[in-house]
């Protein structure tokens, strides 16, 4: 019962994780995507049947090949199986992160909500894709980095670098640990030697796991992922306006958070006045990974700007930490009852209308410009 009590906001973020995984399935079933039909493809090769698998997904092999021993449930099983797990993880993960950083269980139970009920984790997060494996190696970084920091465990360095270079062989999102983790070395106060010392030690084991494959990659099939980031990085379409493609950006930052917004904005202001140095360290070590889309096309949607989901969520925490505080105890409460009935039917909603179509592209297609 101690135990229980303890960890009742922990054990609550991942019941209400459940239930909103089961509400996903139960509206919008095993969701397919453009890319389900290369992993699919890919994981029956891997069981040995003559089919031919995607390059572009063989080069990071890691979701297909947890799905294989899945599929017995039926095609593609495998990679919802993982999802499932993947997402009840990230759940935690963010959960834990919150914990480490703010040093408040009901604020980190509210940072799991923000996560899993978050319009790319409802559209994606359960399908038949890898989005998920690539956030939880991202969110698993951030939590061993700021372990390491708490700790000083050594090992912790070794771990974090070669889960993170494993994280890449799953989805190239997997690797953005690595700047987190190299930022906050940077910024802290060791001498330089140590610095450099930790960031070569990091980046060794970061490095191990995806050197293998793409050596077995170039022998096999000519192929690498120098190819790969040729082939799909850019910002926009050489015939496409700079205007366009931020209304792109700002669509799914909108689209990402939805009414947090006004939450993330007061966090900020919080942190600003408050000025908890530890806690900028954090965030700005967290400002790379977080505007690693832009490197991608702004029609890559929603999947890539989520990237900023778990810098955002932490300011949205924040603020409504500091509005609960001001409101008092009923009218808080029912504030964050409110709160969350509108992020359940507005984000549900947004999703059942058009989960593809940003809504600034609406507002570009009536002025014209798009």
């Amino acid at each position: 019962m101690e135990a229980l009590k303890k960890n009742k906001y922990l054990i609550c973020a991942l019941l209400f994780a459940l239930l909103n995984m089961g509400a996903i399935f139960f509206i919008f079933g095993f969701q397919e995507y453009g890319d389900t039909s290369q992993y699919i493809q890919t994981i029956n090769w891997f069981q040995g049947e003559e089919s031919e698998p995607s390059v572009w997904r063989v080069i990071r092999p890691i979701g297909s090949l947890i799905a294989v021993p899945f599929e017995f449930l039926g095609e593609g099983a495998g990679l919802i199986v993982q999802n499932a797990i993947f997402y009840l993880l990230c759940a935690f993960l963010i959960f834990k992160i919150t914990e480490l950083i703010y040093h408040n269980k009901r604020q980190a139970f509210f940072a799991s909500l923000f996560f899993v009920t978050a319009t790319p984790v409802i559209e994606t997060g359960l399908a038949y894709l890898t989005d998920t494996g690539g956030w939880f190696f991202f969110l698993l970084s951030i939590f061993l980095t700021l372990l390491y920091f708490k700790n000083k465990n050594e090992k912790l360095i070794t771990i974090n670098g070669f889960l993170s270079g494993a994280g890449v062989l799953l989805k190239e999102s997997g690797g953005l640990g690595a700047p987190f983790f190299g930022l906050m070395i940077l910024l802290s106060r060791n001498g330089i030697k140590e610095k450099i010392f930790k960031i070569i030690r990091f980046g060794v084991f970061f490095l191990t796991p995806i050197v293998i494959v793409q050596f077995l990659m170039f022998k096999y099939f000519n192929f690498s992922s120098l190819d790969l980031f040729h082939t799909s990085v850019g910002f926009a379409d050489p015939g496409e306006s700079w205007l366009i493609a931020s209304l792109r950006y700002l669509g799914q930052f909108f689209r990402i958070m939805g009414i947090l917004w006004p939450l993330i904005l007061i966090g900020i202001w919080r942190e600003w006045q408050e000025k908890n140095w530890e806690r900028i360290k954090i965030f700005l070590a967290l400002l790379p990974s977080s505007f690693v889309f832009l490197l991608w096309h702004p029609a890559a949607g929603a999947r890539t700007v989520f990237f900023f989901a778990p810098l955002g969520i932490l300011f949205a925490t924040h603020g409504l930490s500091f509005l609960e505080n001001k409101l008092g105890k009923k009218r808080g409460t029912l504030m964050i009852v409110l709160l969350v009935l509108a992020i359940l039917i507005l984000n549900y909603w947004f999703c059942w209308l058009n989960p593809d179509y940003s809504f600034f592209e609406i507002i570009a297609e009536f002025l014209g410009i798009l």
